[in-house]
């Protein structure tokens, strides 16, 4: 019971900057020739007190919103550079007072990637200045999923002593199957898209690394192929087929483990969305 209350306690922690802070609002509009137009806004809630908060946006233009009669002074800093607001004239200033207006559009914003926006907001009645961090991040970037990849052209051939003589034992099995972790950076605002992976493999007794190419497809499904570094058992080279050994020689002597270089394809999915969704 007390472990269910400490997540409600938690959600609400982190989602509440969101509802009460900053509302960042995405709509469709239709303009005066008939076409749909993306409306992109950023309203700024001074209702709560905050110290400082970081909220993330998507990339496009937004237009910011701050309720004009609460707001005491506004500097926006874009990468520790002053961005001008849009000037807000006097006496549309009284005569939102007088009618009661809450909120004015003071800037355009345009989010690309990786673009930060500070915005130092002085209020009424308080010394101190709140500090808001709006904050896109880019396209690309690491992801992390989990699969398997099939290792190919495995060898399993093995010596062994047979009547105190070497002999080869072929294993036919040509493919290993291992779960992986992978890390993949590649376009994850596209259905489709190429990248470059990265990962480890481990079945209980054998790891191998795995690198090569990627390709995101929808949500979160990823196929990769690539080269393999996989741990493989080969004969020992000091023996050869036929060779007359002494009893003492076992198995571990005969064979020993390497390191290879195989080829590999695989399939993993992220599971922090619905993985056959594709984006929005």
């Amino acid at each position: 019971m007390k472990t269910h209350l400490l997540l409600k306690i938690l959600a609400f922690v982190i989602f509440i900057p969101s509802i009460f802070f900053t509302q960042i609002k995405v709509e469709t509009i239709t303009g005066d020739d008939g076409k749909k137009i993306i409306g992109r806004n950023i309203t700024i809630d001074l209702s709560v007190k905050i110290d400082s908060i970081e909220m993330p946006v998507e990339k496009g233009i937004y237009k910011l919103y701050i309720p004009s009669l609460q707001l005491k002074s506004l500097v926006i800093k874009k990468k520790a550079i002053e961005y001008e607001p849009l000037k807000m004239e006097k006496e549309k200033e009284k005569e939102k007072a007088e009618v009661g207006a809450e909120n004015e559009m003071v800037a355009e914003l345009v989010f690309r990637n990786n673009t930060q926006y500070i915005l130092y907001i002085g209020v009424i009645g308080e010394e101190k200045i709140r500090k808001y961090i709006l904050k896109s991040e880019s396209d690309w970037k690491w992801t992390t999923s989990f699969g398997a990849n099939a290792v190919f052209l495995t060898s399993r051939s093995r010596f062994t002593s047979v009547d105190n003589v070497v002999a080869q034992n072929r294993d036919g099995k040509m493919m290993d199957l291992m779960p992986s972790i992978m890390f993949t950076f590649m376009n994850n605002q596209r259905n489709f898209s190429p990248g470059f992976t990265g990962g480890l493999g481990f079945n209980f007794e054998e790891l191998s690394v795995f690198a090569g190419g990627a390709l995101g497809i929808g949500q979160n499904i990823v196929l990769s192929a690539g080269v393999a570094v996989h741990k493989q058992n080969r004969p020992n080279t000091d023996y050869t087929v036929g060779q007359t050994i002494d009893s003492s020689v076992t198995s571990d002597n005969l064979n020993k483990s390497q390191y290879r270089v195989n080829p590999f394809v695989g399939l993993s999915f992220r599971f922090d969305k619905n993985p056959f969704g594709a984006k929005p």
